[in-house]
Parts: structure tokens; C-alpha cells; sequence
């Protein structure tokens, strides 16, 4: 995908209330706002357990890593879940030592 490809969120939210996010295309300086403004309207909306699926992502910078930490501190502070899931091995480094690998 291009630096020119927008990023596509899928969501599911279970019988229990849970909401899955399967993210997809990039997550850069342009799309983070995005992603951001929907993990915050699902906290608004009092889900408690977020799901964010990595594996169709093709793409993450600082911006989109920055969103991903500021939504696990955000469900900390209000005692949700936060869990990433299914990351390529290329994702890794950028979580080696961050709170989001804990």
C-alpha cells in the first residue's frame, strides 16, 4: 500500500458488549487522528473491553504507535481492557519496550 492508502476500521461488538477493531491500510501522521476519535467515541459509549486486531495493518509510524498508547492510558484511567492482538512480526519493534507489550 501507498503512503497514499487510508486506514479502514472494522468493527464488531459482541453479545457482552466488547468491541473488536480490525484495523487496516496505514496508520500514519494522517490517519491516527481517525483511529483516535473512534476509540474515543467506543470509551464514550462505555465499552469496557477494546480489541484492536493488527493484522491486515500494512502500516505504523510514531503517530499511529502514539494513538495505540494513548488509548491503552485511556482505558487504564477508566478501567477498561485494552488488548492489541495479531501483530506482524515487522510491528514488533515498535512495542518491545513499550506499556503495550505488558
Amino acid at each position: 500500500m501507498s503512503s497514499k492508502e487510508k486506514l479502514i476500521i472494522n468493527h464488531t461488538i459482541d453479545e457482552e458488549d466488547n468491541a473488536t477493531l480490525i484495523l487496516s491500510g496505514d496508520l500514519d501522521v494522517q490517519t491516527a487522528p481517525q483511529l483516535k476519535r473512534f476509540i474515543d467515541s467506543l470509551i464514550r459509549e462505555g465499552r469496557e473491553n477494546l480489541k484492536v486486531d493488527l493484522s491486515q495493518l500494512s502500516y505504523l509510524d510514531s503517530s499511529g504507535f502514539g494513538v495505540l498508547v494513548n488509548a491503552k492510558r485511556l482505558t487504564d484511567e477508566t478501567r477498561c481492557s485494552f488488548n492489541l492482538s495479531n501483530m506482524p512480526v515487522w510491528m514488533t519493534e515498535f512495542f518491545d519496550l513499550s506499556i503495550l507489550e505488558r
